[in-house]
């Protein structure tokens, strides 16, 4: 079993290519929503938990799930995948400590480099930059692949520098989370595609127009890959990334 999340298709892709066949991707927003976390699995199946690196930390719903699994977990192999733009920082050992918390040790923890997407403090690399970001990915995800078959251990380890910046960004996560600043701009047709995307249940529409509706979502940028959608001044005028695997039409839906 291997539980993930992802906005923009990159931690999808992560899950898509460490499943072995037989084996089930569960969306843990998903499962947040419908109330899920009880999980049954046989004792040998390892358990893997993919998603992305929020302001050096964990989305918010990632470590909602995880403090509410239950999990017999005896001798089971459990591993994490973080997918990143950057550095990981701390955010490692933040999913280890969560997963402590409810009985759960992690056995293993990689990191993937991959697009950095986060329109709201960059601007995309080229397409050809983010085609060999993505190959690299996919090669990197075969290695992970191969060691989590070999059920391998992999100590998690973060640098006093990477747990330093943790400490000052994540907090700053949280105030990204306000949805205030999330508008739809004159291109807006209109399609809801917003509001079906959204893995917070955070806009409807109305009048045709999407508005959300809580003062809090996950800030996946989920909603940022239309065009239409802008997060303040910050994101207008920049070209918007979804990872291939949800264009190709293989993607997750939220809801």
């Amino acid at each position: 079993m291997i539980f993930y999340f992802s906005g923009t298709g990159n931690s999808y892709q992560a899950a898509a290519a460490l499943l072995s066949p037989g084996e089930e991707a569960a969306d843990m927003a998903k499962w947040v929503w419908e109330g899920r976390f009880a999980c049954s699995l046989p004792p040998e199946e390892p358990v893997g938990f993919v998603c992305p690196v929020y302001y050096g930390g964990l989305p918010s719903v990632v470590r909602e799930f995880i403090a509410g699994l239950s999990l017999e977990t005896a001798d089971r192999y459990c591993y994490g995948v973080l997918t990143c733009g950057g550095a990981p920082q701390a955010a490692a050992e933040m999913l280890q400590k969560d997963l402590a918390a409810v009985g759960i040790s992690l056995d293993a923890c990689f990191t993937v480099t991959m697009p950095d997407n986060y329109v709201v403090m960059f601007t995309l690399d080229s397409q050809a930059k983010i085609d060999r970001t993505l190959s690299a990915a996919a090669r990197e995800l075969s290695r992970i692949k191969a060691r989590v078959d070999a059920r391998e251990k992999v100590p998690v380890k973060v640098s006093a520098a990477g747990r330093a910046l943790t400490r000052v960004m994540f907090p700053l996560y949280d105030r990204a989370r306000r949805t205030g600043k999330f508008t739809a701009d004159d291109q807006c047709i209109g399609c809801g595609t917003c509001a079906g995307r959204c893995p917070a249940h955070a806009i409807v529409m109305r009048d045709g127009r999407p508005k959300w509706i809580k003062e809090r979502c996950i800030h996946c940028m989920a909603c940022v890959r239309c065009g239409a959608v802008q997060y303040g001044a910050s994101t207008v005028g920049k070209r918007r990334y979804t990872n291939p695997i949800l264009k190709k039409g293989a993607g997750h839906a939220h809801h």
